[in-house]
Order: structure tokens, then sequence, then C-alpha cells
């Protein structure tokens, strides 16, 4: 019996029917190829802007750096940043390395673990207004100035922490401006309480309320009188013989240049108000020509005793003691 060595349906030189053509080989081929040409622009793209953001980085104003691995080596100085650092290697080396050469060891230690604990944690940190003393190597001195300071954490496509960025942006212009405002508020503010001191120096010289002897006191008033001085002149006399439990008080007026409805008005109504308060007033120092122009004014001095001079007036009050 003859056997076929030949399959059923097969002929001999066929390929089978799942092996790759030419055709579908080329479709592939160029399917890579796209994917490939897709892959080195975007690469290209990614080196551009990475170009771009160095770029910048270096050509900041403000100082930009970056440290990388659990050493924190620099691997980025800007030259703002290299200012601060003046002849220095920086690149290359550990941070801590760098700190102890221009800081005490404490601070370098205190500095180290800030940055690194930006690292461990992933944290940033923030800080507003630190004074920073950077090397003037023009002057040949240090100069103080003030930063918005950044530590960011650097993280790599899996999000996993590689190093810290430091950026800081100066703002020296804007804290001298505000300390000057300050200053000058101060100044002001000191100003405002010496005039204020020295207003009420010249409203207890303005009135002042002189103890005599127990129970009389005497105000020599001197100058003009005002509404605003009349108003001191009754409020001095009541609160000191409300407090010294005065019975006699004198009003001096013999400093009083002239004398007008106004001024005329302050003493009766002082001498009222004491009245009030069951002690006697005695007005002193009222010459003939001031007499003349209270009569004119038609001033009702009755009950009031007056007296030519303080003198005599203060002989009438320590009798009527």
């Amino acid at each position: 019996m003859a056997i076929s060595i030949m399959g059923e349906g097969t002929h001999e030189g066929t390929a089978p029917a799942d092996a790759p053509t030419s055709e579908s080989a080329d479709r592939r081929i160029a399917a890579l190829e796209r994917a490939l040409a897709q892959a080195q622009a975007e690469l290209s793209d990614l080196r551009s802007t990475h170009q771009s953001l160095h770029d910048m980085l270096m050509h900041a104003r403000t100082p930009v750096c970056m440290w990388r691995g659990d050493d924190l080596v620099y691997t980025l100085v800007n030259p703002a940043y290299s200012v601060s650092l003046p002849g220095r290697q920086l690149l290359g080396r550990p941070l801590l390395d760098v700190l102890r050469e221009v800081l005490s060891e404490e601070a370098a230690q205190g500095f180290h673990a800030l940055v690194n604990g930006v690292y461990r944690t992933g944290q940033p940190f923030l800080g507003s207004e630190v004074p920073v003393k950077l090397h003037d190597a023009e002057n040949g001195c240090e100069d103080l100035r003030w930063f918005n300071i950044v530590y960011a954490p650097v993280r790599d496509g899996s999000d996993g922490i590689v190093g810290v960025c430091h950026y800081g942006v100066e703002i020296t212009e804007q804290v001298r401006a505000r300390q000057a405002a300050e200053a000058k508020a101060e100044e002001l503010q000191r100003s405002a309480e010496l005039i204020a001191a020295q207003q009420e120096t010249i409203r207890a010289l303005g009135t002042p309320l002189l103890p005599l002897a127990k129970g009389v006191l005497a105000m020599p008033l001197i100058g003009p009188i005002d509404a605003r001085r009349s108003e001191q002149i009754m409020e001095g006399l009541l609160l000191g013989v409300a407090k010294e439990g005065a019975s006699m008080v004198i009003l001096d007026v013999t400093g009083v240049e002239t004398i007008d409805t106004q001024a005329a008005d302050a003493v009766v109504r002082a001498a009222q108000a004491v009245r009030l308060l069951g002690a006697r007033v005695l007005v002193t120092g009222i010459q003939p020509s001031m007499a003349q122009v209270l009569v004119q004014l038609g001033v009702d001095l009755r009950g009031i005793a007056t007296y030519s001079t303080l003198q005599s007036g203060i002989a009438a009050a320590m009798r009527a003691r």
C-alpha cells in the first residue's frame, strides 16, 4: 500500500500561512522607522527645552544652583550664585565641604541639615526675607542683602528624589525701602510724641496752679486768652480745687496785656465754676485801663473780690483763711 509523503492539501515548495511575507515585513520596518523618527524628534525637543532652561538659569540675575545625590554634590551653579563664593570651584564638590570653608562648623552643619532635610523628606523650604552676607569683590567687603529663597526637591522620571534645587529672588531694594519707611514712621511718631509733650508742657506753663498755703491756690495768667486756653483754665482750676480741697483761689491777670469779651468771660466763668465747688475767688492784677474795658464790656464781677496787685490778693487770702 502506497503512503503519500505530502500532507493533504499542501504542495511542495508552498510557505506556511502564518509565515511573514515581504510586504508585511516592509510595513513593520516602516512603522519602526516612523516610531524612531518620532522618538528622535521628541528627544530633540527635550534637549532643546533642557538647553533653554539651562541657559535661562545660567543667565538669571538671582542665585541658582543644584545639588544631587546623598552627598549633595554641586551639579549646576550659575554666575549669580558663584558671586557669593568667589574664587572657589563648586561643581563636583559636596555642599558640606564648601560650607565648611566659608562658615563656622555650627552654621555649616545647620545649613547642610536644612538642605538635606529637603532631600530626605521631599518637603520644600520657603524662606522669606533671608539676610545673606555676600562678598563684594569690587569693594573688597561683605554686603548684606535679602532674598526670598526656595529649596525644592529634584525628582527623576519615577518620582524619586535625586537632588535639591536652590533658587533665590533678591529683594534687597524692597527691604531697604521698607526699613527706610519704617524708620521714617518711627521718627515721625517720636516727633509727634515730642510735640504732644511740648504742648502739654506749654499748657501746664500757660495755666500753672500754685499752692501758696494750705487751702490757698494761685493761677497766674500770662498772654492772650483764647477759647482753647479758656477751657484749660477752667479744667485746671476745677481739678486743682477738687484735688487740694482749696477754699481760696487767686486768679492773677497781671500778665494779660489786653482784655476782651472772650478773656473776660473766661475769668468770670472760671470764678463761677470754682464758687460752685465751695471755694472763694480773688482776681488780682486788674489795672485801671483793664477795669475801664471791663465796665465798657458790661462784665459783671459781683461776688468776685478784686485787687490791684497779686501781693495784696495774697495778703487778703491769708487773712481770710
